[in-house]
């Protein structure tokens, strides 16, 4: 039994003031789903991880601004992913005594702390913690910055080449590049104003190809001592030697993390034996000779160049 078809249905005719009704209902509707969908983007991230982006330690006004609700936030306080430390100041269960701290005092981290806290390369942290507060009063064992709103990373990168030695403003920059949470050119494009010289030729020392704090720091002082400094220079059959001084003698800047291991011990026999086999001479400098002592890492390429020189004699 063949199945019935149903005739074809005459096409839809609608009057104008019919067609503009039925378009007002449809872009009436699809505002609808475009701010469903709005509401459905941020319910994707929720307070506690707009909390944590801050630090685990958040103001209200910059949550709000992120696209929080005033109902989100006390919903999230009764359910315990958040909770209010004080007036206008949220936190994780999780969140760090210093900033729980300084937010009695309508404070948070900035400048080398924070760009600590943010995974950034520091030499050593500072004595007394750095902090932001738009009120500018002096707060106990702090060093305070007077700031009003949110702060930017890029605001923080500005903060510490302002606070730190030159070298320390190279760590953190540097760091920022290799960990790819900025470019040169993007740091270039934020150091323009006329008091940022010094930035810009902090700018002009990055390597990109950098590997670790360390290697940094050397590079640094090598140059600046005058010495010609090329960085991750490759060796066949080796790899990459962290730095090449005048083009003969190389320099490993090594740290406990990556190299007093078993494994990391037989991979530096190993390349160390090929160098000698190649004749290429290399010094091994601990990377807290070279963070903490600069000095006794040029004595000792110093005191290598010179034997270097006699031996060609």
């Amino acid at each position: 039994m063949k199945e019935a078809i149903a005739p074809p249905q005459a096409p839809l005719r609608l009057t104008f003031s019919q067609f503009c009704r039925r378009g007002c209902h449809v872009r009436s509707l699809m505002g609808r789903l475009e701010c469903m969908t709005l509401s459905e983007a941020v319910k994707e991230h929720s307070v506690a991880d707009e909390v944590a982006w801050y630090g685990k330690v958040a103001r209200r006004k910059d949550l709000l601004s992120r696209g929080c609700t005033a109902w989100g936030l006390k919903q999230a306080v009764a359910a315990g992913t958040v909770r209010q430390i004080c007036r206008g100041y949220y936190a994780l269960p999780d969140a760090d005594p210093l900033d729980l701290h300084l937010a009695q005092f309508q404070a948070r981290r900035s400048c080398l702390t924070k760009a600590a806290q943010l995974g950034l390369w520091i030499i050593r942290p500072p004595s007394l913690p750095h902090v932001a507060a738009a009120h500018g009063r002096p707060i106990l064992g702090c060093v305070v910055h007077k700031v009003s709103g949110p702060l930017s990373f890029m605001d923080i990168l500005r903060q510490c080449v302002k606070c730190g030695s030159e070298v320390d403003g190279l760590v953190v920059l540097e760091s920022a590049v290799v960990l790819k949470k900025c470019t040169i050119l993007e740091l270039r494009a934020e150091f323009t104003r006329r008091e940022d010289a010094r930035a810009r030729s902090i700018i002009d020392m990055i390597d990109p190809q950098a590997m670790s704090i360390a290697e940094t720091v050397a590079r640094y002082y090598l140059r600046t001592a005058g010495f010609n400094v090329q960085g991750q220079f490759y060796v066949k059959d080796v790899g990459h030697l962290d730095l090449l001084v005048e083009g003969v003698l190389g320099v490993e800047t090594d740290g406990e993390r990556y190299h007093n291991t078993e494994s990391g011990w037989a991979e530096d026999l190993r390349r160390d034996n090929l160098l000698v086999i190649k004749g290429l001479w290399c010094l091994r400098i601990p990377a807290k000779v070279v963070l903490g002592r600069p000095d006794i890492m040029l004595k000792w390429v110093r005191q290598t160049l010179a034997m270097i020189s006699s031996a060609s004699l």
